[in-house]
């Protein structure tokens, strides 16, 4: 009896402990399929879907329709896909925007390594004001800069062609322009001032964070300088400077501004502007504008994976831990003030002369190679601030740029660290379709919003921009919330799990505070983005939804130059302030913390 009584209860104990083992199972499979992060993923997913792959695949898909003259007919056809992409018209226009790209990432590459390398790894002078000025073309507008040097470098109204011209005349010479901007040099010369910085900041935070100690026994074997930045700091970098020319050629070969108003003069059409002529131009051709988007875009999606591939090993950038080093800046020697002289000629180039040439234009009566007295006026912003499109116009943006810029950090920072810190397919799936719009032009995304809302309400109102400049930005927000998240080693959660906090409060307590100062850049870097928005507004903008950025546009293609330096400056103002607002009020160094990442 008691033997069966002891076999009893050791059963009831095991059918227990099976019980228990079955409910702890139960338990853990709700818990990963109904959990928080679970439903976090869910909701992020549809987010995505809704707001950057929706829109993407409504664009691939009007590629497959027969067109009328307004737009697309209810038939599907394959003639805008062969017309495109076997055509020597669409080719000819693609090869166009390649050789331009590669020649505008080349000279980028160049330039804006060095000046990282000698920010980042030497002893130049001045470096807290070269930060700065060497970036500051990213708080200014490519189309703006673009009106500044159409004044500037005209090749008989230009302001430095006319100086040129008039130097030589007291000598008695009978000198030619010095420049002309209506050229493809010209359109070189201008995307390259405004992309180098992209290189610049991708680099100068892998050259800050790499240990020192290779450089310091290269110095130590008796290695120069020159030498040593060459043979060991450049070749640590690589997959930085990769990454850099990446994004330079994407945004290069997807940008239609530029290269239609000075590339179209000088006989020289690429494939972004031919977009934008088939999506606006009557009779409209939007499935040829959606075909040509789509070469682009497989271009652009070649580039991504290679840069996922190089960048996949998370542990290669960890860089914030509980040690770290600092090595001694490279000495330059009597090469100092030369190297200081190339980055000065930059910034003139870049800041001081467009940013005097848009102030001086914007209070000329008129277009002119004189100036004088009489010629000056402030009219035209007395004019603008009185015109309700204007004031309009300004609303929206500032409105624009907070609510992006603000739903860009939330979602980058969940979805990025939902694929650092909780690694799986899932989350990596999530981030890869995040990152997507970086692939696609912004026309492109313009007409698939176009369609996929054009019998809502949201057609020609804020929201529908809105939603463009979510997708097309959310893609910042991921990458740099991604290099913030991963600098941060994850030893130091786990420390604070190990104390008993909870998952949340580890990462409150411990990660959010050290990544603030990149989230807070981050936020002012997406309004900046923002604010400069041209390509997917200039399709959806309506009546009531005109930003800045579609303003000076439209005044620039009806040859209103001064109306348009004139709105470009306000322009220009807006986002210099939203940068000294950032230093001032956060304490944070908008130009140090993007360089960090």
């Amino acid at each position: 009896m008691a033997i069966s009584a002891i076999q009893g209860r050791e059963s009831a104990a095991g059918d227990l402990r099976l019980s228990q083992q079955k409910e702890h199972r139960r338990a853990a499979r709700m818990q990963r399929w109904f959990g928080p992060e679970r439903i976090l993923w869910i909701i992020l997913m549809i987010v995505v879907l809704a707001v950057s792959i929706a829109p993407l695949v409504f664009a691939v898909d009007a590629s497959f329709y027969e067109e009328t003259k307004v737009g697309l007919s209810d038939k599907r056809s394959l003639d805008a896909v062969i017309n495109v992409y076997f055509s020597h018209e669409y080719l000819g226009y693609l090869a166009n925007a390649l050789a331009l790209s590669a020649v505008v990432t080349g000279l980028s590459l160049v330039v804006g390594v060095f000046m990282a390398l000698l920010v980042a790894r030497t002893d130049l002078p001045r470096k807290g004001l070269m930060e700065l000025l060497v970036i500051m073309p990213l708080f200014v507008s490519p189309f703006t800069g673009l009106i500044a040097w159409i004044a500037l470098g005209s090749e008989r109204t230009g302001f430095i062609n006319v100086a040129w011209v008039r130097f030589w005349q007291v000598f008695g010479v009978d000198a030619g322009p010095l420049v002309n901007i209506w050229s493809f040099g010209g359109v070189v010369w201008v995307m390259f001032l405004f992309f180098c910085p992209f290189v610049y900041l991708f680099t100068i935070g892998a050259m800050r964070n790499m240990d020192a100690s290779l450089e310091e026994a290269a110095r130590a074997s008796g290695a120069g300088p020159v030498y040593t930045l060459t043979r060991i700091t450049i070749p640590m970098s690589t997959p930085a400077i990769f990454s850099a020319g990446l994004l330079v050629f994407i945004l290069a070969a997807e940008l239609y501004t530029i290269p239609g108003i000075i590339g179209t003069n000088a006989g020289f059409t690429t494939l972004p502007w031919k977009i934008y002529e088939d999506s606006t131009a009557f009779p409209v051709h939007r499935a040829h504008a959606a075909a040509a988007g789509t070469m682009i875009l497989w271009i652009a999606l070649i580039g991504l994976l290679l840069q996922r591939r190089i960048t996949r090993r998370s542990e290669r950038y960890v860089t914030m831990g509980g040690k770290g080093f600092k090595g001694q800046l490279l000495p330059l020697g009597g090469l100092k003030w030369p190297a200081f002289a190339i980055l000065a000629l930059y910034v003139l180039s870049a800041d001081i002369l467009p940013l005097f040439s848009i102030v001086l234009s914007s209070f000329m009566r008129f277009s002119s190679a004189t100036i004088s007295l009489d010629l000056l006026t402030l009219d035209h912003y007395r004019t603008i601030w009185n015109l309700p499109d204007v004031r309009s116009a300004t609303l929206n943006t500032f409105i624009l740029a907070v609510l992006s810029g603000a739903a860009c950090v939330v979602i980058g920072f969940l979805i990025s660290f939902l694929e650092v810190r909780r690694a799986g397919r899932g989350a990596r799936l999530l981030a890869m379709l995040a990152v997507l719009p970086a692939a696609v032009p912004g026309m492109v995304y313009g007409i698939g919003l176009l369609w996929l809302y054009l019998r809502t309400p949201l057609y020609g109102s804020i929201w529908i921009l809105l939603l463009a400049m979510i997708a097309k930005f959310l893609p910042y927000g991921v990458l740099v919330s991604r290099s913030g998240i991963m600098q941060v080693h994850p030893e130091l959660e786990q420390s604070a799990r190990m104390s008993g906090a909870s998952p949340l409060r580890a990462v409150r307590a411990i990660l959010m505070p050290m990544v603030k100062p990149t989230m807070i850049a981050l936020l002012f870097f997406v309004m900046l983005q923002s604010i400069k928005e041209l390509s997917a507004s200039a399709l959806l903008y309506g009546r009531n939804s005109q930003t800045l950025s579609v303003l000076t546009w439209h005044y620039m293609d009806g040859g209103e130059y001064q109306f348009a330096s004139a709105v470009g400056v306000v322009q220009t103002v807006l986002m210099i302030g939203l940068v000294l607002l950032t230093r001032a009020a956060f304490k944070v160094r908008l130009e140090r913390v993007m360089a960090s990442e």
